[in-house]
């Protein structure tokens, strides 16, 4: 009588350490195939610094106009004038790569919620520069 129990008992612990695994990665497996949308126009203050000019404050407004899966294009304006870039959203839909062909540098993103992002720009070398913006999705 007490090894059946016994036996019940293992095969309870047995059944819901599968039911949990199962669960565990049949949900992981459902979210990593949402990609989150950035298409928008988004915009926020950048603070910056670089080689050439020192610290700098400015608004920056970037529009995103095109997205296939993960990957995007938009262009951004500034101080300076307009360019153009094309990034990629990671697995993780958090964090953001985009890359200008007029640029040398690199940004780096995160995505804080559905309607806030933030952007980091980093280029080496001569002229090096850095600076970051906490941009909003402008709701139309």
């Amino acid at each position: 009588m007490e090894n059946n129990i016994i036996n019940l008992i293992n095969k309870k612990i047995i059944f819901l350490t599968f039911f949990i695994v199962f669960f565990l990665l049949t949900s992981k497996s459902l979210y990593s195939k949402y990609i989150v949308n950035l298409v928008g126009e988004w915009e926020g203050i950048n603070k910056s610094y670089s080689t050439e000019k020192g610290y700098r404050t400015w608004k920056k407004k970037i529009t995103i106009f095109e997205q296939n899966e993960r990957i995007f294009k938009g262009n951004f304006k500034y101080a300076d004038g307009e360019r153009n870039f094309l990034g990629t959203i990671r697995q993780n839909n958090r964090n953001f790569y985009w890359v200008s062909p007029e640029s040398k540098g690199y940004i780096h993103g995160e995505i804080l919620n559905n309607n806030t992002i933030e952007v980091c720009y980093t280029e080496a070398y001569k002229g090096a520069a850095v600076g970051c913006s906490i941009l909003k999705r402008i709701k139309k």
